[in-house]
């Protein structure tokens, strides 16, 4: 591993043993070595590769905007995040969370706050992402002294919520989230009731939605029993009634060819929770 360039002690850009430029971090990974020298990767704590030259351009035009100290923070949120939420984080993450905590800085400087109408859903949908979010949003307050508002937690959860379940970058990201919460709100509508966010048929039903819209979106086929699924719906029409409607929705929205398979399984989830009060 040969530096290309020290941006500080702890944060180095360099060629990798398999010749990729990447970010490494550490503990004095990059003290006193010098450009095209060997840094000890024993010392590394973080390893990220840069996309080719797209990587290595939009790390350059970052560092034009934002501070090391913003790199090496993100890699801290990222580094117990991992630990907190149990997977690893795709590498993308450090450079769009870096990005994102800069410009969420600067904000707060200048008191200004904004808002994403995908919070409630984020919270719901995403829950042990949001909750460490808030966590990370609340230390930030107390370290820099800002009035850095709760909402940012939305914004850090999806940083974490794309860099697990999207390889397409955050703009799929936000619309799997979206076709979430259009699911959702076709089944509040239904039954004319709220859900309660920590009930555990709840929180099943919203589980089983987001591995639903993960099949749909790389069309995977879900394989089932459909006698013993037809015996569900015979019980629970009313359920299976609102699994056809979104079925519907998702064939004229998203042009999604919902098998038979997958409207029973959802009405027997959405019969879980109906019957919940």
């Amino acid at each position: 591993m040969k530096l290309l360039k020290a941006l500080n002690n702890n944060v180095a850009l360099v060629l990798d043993d398999e010749k990729r430029e990447s970010v490494v971090m550490g503990r004095g990974v990059a003290f006193h070595v010098k450009i095209g020298q060997h840094i000890d990767s024993s010392l590394v704590e973080k390893h990220f590769v840069l996309n080719g030259r797209s990587g290595r351009k939009d790390f350059d035009s970052l560092l034009k905007r934002i501070t090391v100290e913003d790199i090496e923070l993100a890699s801290g949120i990222i580094k117990q995040g991992e630990i907190r939420l149990g997977y690893h984080c795709n590498d993308s993450i450090l450079l769009t969370l870096s990005d994102h905590l800069g410009l969420m800085m600067e904000r707060a400087k200048d008191g200004i706050y904004i808002g994403t109408p995908l919070e409630w859903d984020i919270k719901l949908i995403y829950p042990k992402e949001y909750q460490y979010s808030k966590e990370v949003v609340k230390e930030l307050k107390k370290k820099t002294g800002y009035k850095i508002p709760e909402q940012e937690a939305a914004f850090i959860a999806l940083h974490f919520i794309n860099a697990n379940f999207s390889k397409s970058g955050m703009q799929k990201t936000m619309m799997y989230t979206k076709i979430i919460q259009n699911i959702l709100n076709i089944a509040k509508l239904f039954y004319g009731k709220e859900f309660r966010e920590n009930n555990f048929h709840v929180n099943r039903f919203i589980t089983h939605v987001r591995y639903f819209v993960e099949r749909q979106m790389n069309g995977e086929v879900l394989h089932m029993d459909l006698d013993i699924a037809k015996v569900i719906a015979q019980k629970c029409p009313s359920d299976y009634k609102c699994a056809q409607k979104i079925a519907l929705f998702l064939n004229r929205t998203y042009k999604w060819d919902i098998s038979e398979g997958e409207v029973l399984y959802l009405a027997l989830h959405l019969n879980r929770i109906n019957q919940d009060e």
